[in-house]
């Protein structure tokens, strides 16, 4: 079973994904066109991530994949205040129908100017109104210069990403 990584175009989810996968940064310019899969292995755990592009065309593909899924893994760019409304609506829609599927938002980019802090991309995002039984997590991450180790921000969500694998199983 898979981790699924969702979130609108230019998020930052490849980014996110190779820190995740090989501890070193490396910014991807270019926008995934259709599917990346991704296996991390821990000490304790493999982990399969499945990121589905964010363009509007591949969007109809993210529910299909939801009831397959150990884990939906959700980046929004937190300095792109004009997109995050339509981030907001996609993550509602996405959980309405799994109400325990758990869920970690990756408030992403944190490190630019104009960026959302935290309790802002909360409630841009009204996660308090996802009032369910499921596990949900936000984390503001960012992904820094090429070739540098990931930040302390990434370790701790890639242990926590571990962590409810290890729980789901």
């Amino acid at each position: 079973r898979q981790i699924l990584v969702l979130g609108l175009d230019g998020a930052g989810k490849t980014s996110v994904l190779h820190c995740l996968a090989t501890n070193r940064v490396k910014r991807s310019a270019a926008p995934t066109e259709g599917f990346n899969a991704i296996c991390v292995s821990t000490e304790e755990s493999q982990m399969e991530f499945l990121e589905i592009g964010g363009s509007e065309s591949l969007r109809s593909y993210w529910k299909m994949y939801l009831p397959k899924v150990l884990l939906l893994i959700y980046v929004v760019d937190s300095a792109d205040h004009a997109r995050l409304p339509v981030a907001k609506q996609l993550l509602h829609q996405l959980i309405q129908d799994n109400s325990t599927l758990p869920v970690v938002v990756l408030a992403n980019k944190q490190d630019l100017k104009g960026a959302y802090c935290i309790t802002d991309i909360h409630d841009a995002l009204a996660l308090s109104d996802i009032a369910d039984e499921r596990k949900m997590f936000l984390i503001g991450t960012h992904v820094a210069e090429d070739g540098s180790e990931i930040s302390s921000s990434m370790k701790d969500a890639k242990e926590l990403i571990a962590q409810l694998v290890l729980d789901t199983q």
